[in-house]
């Protein structure tokens, strides 16, 4: 049946560019579809018109998507549309499974065994964990394991070898006899791991033409969704698969690629027509899902990456709120404003972040005043990371001076320039004697005067860390105990140590602290929430292909998201991951349906790129605020009263600093938070006396 009688008879509506994009039937095709264009009925509708339209047999089409859940959704859709029973005969796998499925071929054909798939879980850990001690001599904590598994298959998915595969690190050692001995261990176990599927089914494919052309006579026509997800070695593949001029029909879109931490290569989609010159390239770029003013504002986002397809994003849907700014102090307010909005939340919202440590201030605050919230279970990794395990046996050796162990874990962080010899002395003469390894330090004549003055510090830092309140207790650790330093040497990240001081900010004591992690470990990895509460916690990356009615994007702040930003003579490789990043923030945008907010915070050291971007600074209106007349005669009464009018969160401006806000109030001391950025401490009594200050 022609294009019309199929529209007719299967009661299909679609866009001019949908429709165009669905009898796009041979040859290599790109579809470029941007967030909430319906891509997915786009892509079942068009395997539709494939069988329905153009004849072409169920058994010859293979659709290929980027998980399990997306190739189940897509058939359901499919027997929704035409029918189970046609359904049936069609091919949906993921990549891996397809290529799962040429090495049984493989095995078929030529009568032999490959390896044994090595299954994500225990048993590859213990491996990983008994390779990095070997390399080491340490134990992998959860998040060292993590980071272990994502470098490997970012090198696999990559292809990487050579001077690529050298040049990369993972929790500061060599990676590259690292992944060697990873592999080799796999290969004399007779076992392949999951990426492995992948690198042995394109070997078979170049080494045995046989086995491609079985599988070309197979299939066809190749359909590939959420394209910009796919790898190197994946785009590689299905370059194979579907030959040179064969029929390949990618849907994707580079403004959406994120998961560069996975190898997905975005660069496949940007250079389609130069792989493919007699391809089409065609777009969806009208948005069925988000408000106006939010198609607009992340449409004008994303224009300034450098790496993708001219095209634009347009609004269906009808006007709603302008992008919303929220203006908070600091992270800390920005988590309290959230608690509320959880407690008031009537309407489906969804607080976006660009990690899982972001959210753990957020969920200890609802947590421990029980309002109710929705959250995805969560790894580990941050109560297992080595910064918080640092931090927290910093904790435990003030608390028991004595314990040699923990000593011997973190006295070369300290920057207290103890020898490795020394150090193992101290802990076991000091054992002998019970006599704490500082103490012991600071009276051997073995150390020298300047580590000496430098062990009675720390020693004093460690009697005083035990009465400090839980964040107060954190930043002594980092910047005056030495360990920060350490962290910045090594190339380390703070960003956990930030964390765990929001997280000390509600415990009265260091050791209160280490009791609220255990609880907070157990809350985070169980998830939480009734299914139908309507307030979500969720990473970006979790999100992408959801959608919510209100969107609250937090922690927008340069270092925490984008995690960095370039200078000026950055590289090409620094300047691709801010890309990403960017990429990142527009699909958070994109999430939301009616309404999109975005906190930015006053505080000196948490300004943010991107909400400079999205809201750029007004030129200050010049008004004329008459600043008070300085008392003629000094009267406690009236400055007493008057300062009463001056409480935290009012507006104020000041004769030499102009502008600003009260963020904080102790007795006669106001800290104002000043338009241009500065943080001031002021005393009110003095400060109106002399005439300095006015209520805006």
């Amino acid at each position: 049946m022609d294009f019309t009688q199929f529209k007719t008879t299967y009661h299909i509506s679609l866009d001019p560019q949908q429709e165009e994009a669905v009898q796009a039937v041979e040859g290599p095709v790109l579809l470029l579809a941007v967030p909430g264009s319906g891509k997915t009925t786009v892509l079942v509708t068009r395997l539709g018109y494939l069988t329905h339209g153009a004849g072409i047999p169920p058994e010859h089409i293979l659709t290929m998507t980027y998980t399990v859940s997306a190739a189940r959704d897509m058939k359901a859709r499919y027997a929704a549309l035409f029918g189970g029973e046609e359904g049936e005969k069609l091919a949906f796998h993921t990549i891996n499974a397809v290529c799962a499925r040429i090495i049984r071929y493989y095995e078929r054909v030529f009568g032999r065994s490959a390896f044994k798939l090595l299954e994500d879980g225990g048993g590859k850990n213990a491996l990983l964990g008994e390779l990095y001690k070997a390399q080491t001599g340490e134990f992998a904590t959860e998040g060292i394991l993590k980071n272990l598994q994502s470098a490997i298959t970012y090198a696999k998915n990559q292809m990487l070898t050579g001077e690529a595969l050298e040049g990369m690190e993972v929790e500061g050692m060599e990676f590259a006899p690292f992944f060697q001995a990873y592999n080799q261990a796999l290969r004399q176990r007779r076992q392949m791991d999951f990426d492995d599927q992948m690198v042995y089914a394109l070997q078979i494919l170049r080494k045995y033409p046989q086995v491609l052309a079985a599988i070309q006579k197979r299939y066809r026509y190749f359909c590939v969704d959420e394209a910009q997800d796919t790898s190197k070695i994946q785009h590689t593949i299905l370059r194979l698969l579907a030959g040179e001029g064969g029929n390949l029909f990618l849907v994707g879109d580079e403004d959406q690629s994120i998961y560069g931490f996975r190898a997905a290569c975005p660069q496949a989609l940007t250079g389609f027509d130069r792989d493919y010159p007699q391809a089409k390239v065609l777009f969806l770029e009208r948005n069925y899902r988000s408000a106006r003013p939010i198609v607009a504002a992340a449409d004008k986002f994303i224009q300034n990456n450098r790496d993708r397809r001219p095209k634009h994003m347009i609004a269906t849907q009808g006007d709603g709120p302008a992008v919303r700014e929220i203006p908070v102090y600091d992270r800390q307010s920005q988590y309290r404003y959230l608690c509320k909005a959880a407690a008031d939340c009537s309407v489906e919202t969804a607080v976006l972040y660009r990690d899982n440590d972001s959210a753990l201030p957020l969920i200890d605050l609802l947590d421990r005043t029980g309002i109710p919230y929705r959250c995805r279970q969560m790894d580990g990794s941050f109560f297992t990371s080595r910064v918080v395990r640092d931090l927290t046996d910093l904790i435990r050796l003030a608390q028991n001076p004595v314990d040699g162990e923990r000593f011997l874990s973190l006295y070369y962080k300290l920057g207290a320039g103890i020898s490795k010899a020394l150090a193992q002395e101290a802990v076991r003469q000091g054992a002998e004697k019970d006599v704490p390894p500082l103490e012991y330090l600071i009276a051997s004549p073995k150390t020298s005067p300047w580590s000496k003055r430098q062990c009675k510090a720390l020693q004093t830092h460690l009697n005083n860390l035990l009465t400090d309140p839980g964040d107060k207790a954190v930043y002594r650790m980092v910047h005056f105990m030495g360990y920060g330093d350490y962290l910045q040497e090594r190339g380390g990240d703070l960003h956990k140590a930030e964390i765990l001081e929001a997280l000390g900010a509600a415990q009265p004591s260091p050791a209160a602290l280490l009791r609220r992690l255990e609880e907070l470990e157990q809350v985070a990895r169980s998830g939480s929430g009734p299914a139908d509460c309507p307030f979500v916690l969720s990473t970006i990356h979790s999100s992408k292909g959801l959608e919510y009615q209100r969107v609250l994007l937090m922690d927008v702040a340069d270092g925490i998201f984008p995690r960095s930003v370039p200078s000026g003579d950055a590289g090409e490789e620094e300047r691709e991951v801010y890309e990403e990043e960017r990429r990142l923030f527009y699909v958070g945008m994109t999430r939301a349906k009616g309404s999109l907010g975005v906190f930015t915070f006053r505080k000196g050291g948490l300004s943010s790129t991107f909400a400079r971007e999205l809201f750029p600074p007004k030129k200050p209106e010049q008004k004329k605020v008459r600043p008070a007349k300085p008392l003629a005669q000094p009267n406690r009464e009236e400055v007493a009263a008057r300062q009463a009018r001056y409480a935290s969160g009012v507006r104020l401006v000041h004769r030499t600093f102009g502008p600003g806000v009260i963020t904080a109030r102790t007795g006669d001391i106001a800290t104002v938070s000043f338009d241009s950025g500065m943080d001031k401490r002021l005393s009110l009594s003095t400060a109106l006396r002399m005439g300095q200050l006015a209520l805006e």
